[in-house]
């Protein structure tokens, strides 16, 4: 579908993570000048090449983004080496990434709290304010992901996890309560190593950017779709699977890519 497709313009999606090795040779063509390209840790790399690792390119893994022609990866520092992030350093990121005027960001992070701080539910709103699609993680507590911030934030697209069965993954929050649920496959996932290679993970850490990476596709082709309209086209293309009702739909990338193609 993507092979042919002309992009009006390459989408840029910020991970803010750990920081992503903007060096890894799948990422080449599909990296974009960051603060953070150098991950110690791992995770943030991994997060990117599920979003955006350059496919067809006889190399690694495949993402949605074939030939690197759609989406451009960034990485913001959000959390430290050890993977662990303050509430200053996530929203600074939020902040820092719309300033660079990025269309997607990515956050595979969290920690349970009822509410979130004001001061990333601010930069949230000034992201959404700025025409920036925000994506969070669901979390990996096995229970509801209204107690899980930033996912409990109001414009959030917020991402759980199904397994190879289609099964919500053992370890994922569902979501019953907050306004913006879907899945994603986040078991075994193969992506990129911070320092060259390749590994497999597991959590709504890997579930999220598969979505991020279809949303930065979808804004690509459609530069001036919102964040309602993202939301609306993921969730009425999606596919129902046994937990629909406690995880959201189960992304269809096809379809919903087809939804924002024109002529299709």
């Amino acid at each position: 579908l993507l092979k042919d497709a002309a992009p009006a313009r390459k989408a840029v999606v910020a991970i803010l993570d750990t920081g992503v090795d903007g060096r890894h040779e799948d990422l080449s063509g599909a990296w974009g000048s960051s603060p953070a390209g150098v991950d110690r840790h791992g995770h943030g790399s991994h997060c990117a090449g599920i979003a955006g690792a350059v496919t067809n390119n006889g190399i690694g893994i495949a993402s949605l983004n074939w030939e690197g022609r759609f989406v451009e990866v960034r990485g913001y520092a959000a959390l430290n080496e050890q993977g662990f992030g303050t509430i200053e350093m996530i929203s600074q990121a939020i902040i820092d990434a719309v300033k660079d005027g990025v269309d997607v960001i990515s956050m595979s992070l969290g920690d349970r709290a009822p509410t979130s701080p004001k001061s990333i539910r601010d930069a949230v709103e000034y992201a959404l304010a700025n025409n920036v699609i925000v994506i969070a993680s669901a979390g990996n507590a096995n229970e509801d992901a209204k107690d899980h911030m930033p996912s409990n934030i109001d414009g959030v697209i917020v991402v759980s996890a199904v397994d190879e069965n289609l099964d919500k993954a053992r370890f994922s929050n569902t979501n019953t309560s907050l306004d913006r649920p879907i899945t994603a496959p986040g078991v075994n996932i193969l992506s990129l190593r911070n320092d060259g290679g390749y590994v497999e993970m597991s959590g709504t850490s890997m579930s999220t950017p598969v979505v991020s990476g279809l949303v930065g596709v979808m804004r690509s082709l459609s530069p001036d779709i919102t964040d309602e309209e993202v939301y609306r086209i993921l969730e009425e293309t999606g596919r129902d699977v046994k937990n629909s009702k406690r995880i959201g739909r189960l992304i269809d990338a096809e379809a919903a890519v087809k939804a924002v193609m024109p002529g299709v």
